[in-house]
């Protein structure tokens, strides 16, 4: 009888085993599985944030106005910005960090001169004042350096504009 009861103990034991080995596996395969919702929810969160701060930056690009630094007034000559497209004359401080040159590189310490063609990236609003100002700048790109003829209408805007005030003030 013992033999027997060998044999039926063994069988318990096998049948003991095989459940536990496939409660392990399912155990396993559940776990790959919840890890693999895990991770593709991960990607499917960083696509859609990345496309939306694609978004953001074409947003912020079109908004950017493409201005040229003049200079103003009399004596001592202080610069103004004359937006290309609706030819509002304004200033604007360089922000802390610099200026950004064409290629997105960033130049400390750097200073525009007259007829530095900009970009002007920020919250879009100005202030009602003559000359208007542009206090929320938050980075702004040079693109290039206007030739004297190019730069000429631009300066006469601004000398319009001085010559206005200047009678209105006196």
């Amino acid at each position: 009888m013992d033999k027997k009861e060998a044999n039926v103990d063994k069988k318990k034991s096998d049948v003991n085993k095989k459940k536990a080995d496939v409660k392990f596996i399912v155990g396993m395969v559940i776990l790959v599985a919840v890890m693999a919702v895990m991770c593709g929810s991960f990607w499917k969160v960083v696509s859609m944030q990345a496309a939306k701060d694609k978004e953001d930056e074409a947003r912020q690009e079109q908004e950017a106005i493409r201005a040229i630094c003049v200079e103003a007034g009399d004596g001592l000559k202080e610069q103004v910005f004359v937006d290309m497209t609706t030819k509002t004359v304004f200033k604007a401080d360089i922000p802390s960090e610099g200026i950004y040159n064409r290629n997105g590189k960033l130049i400390q310490g750097d200073v525009l001169e007259n007829g530095d063609m900009v970009k002007i990236y920020g919250d879009s609003v100005m202030t009602r004042s003559i000359p208007a100002q542009y206090p929320g700048v938050t980075k702004m790109q040079r693109m290039g350096r206007a030739t004297l003829e190019e730069a000429q209408p631009y300066q006469q805007i601004v000398d319009d504009l001085m010559a206005s005030t200047k009678v209105v003030t006196e």
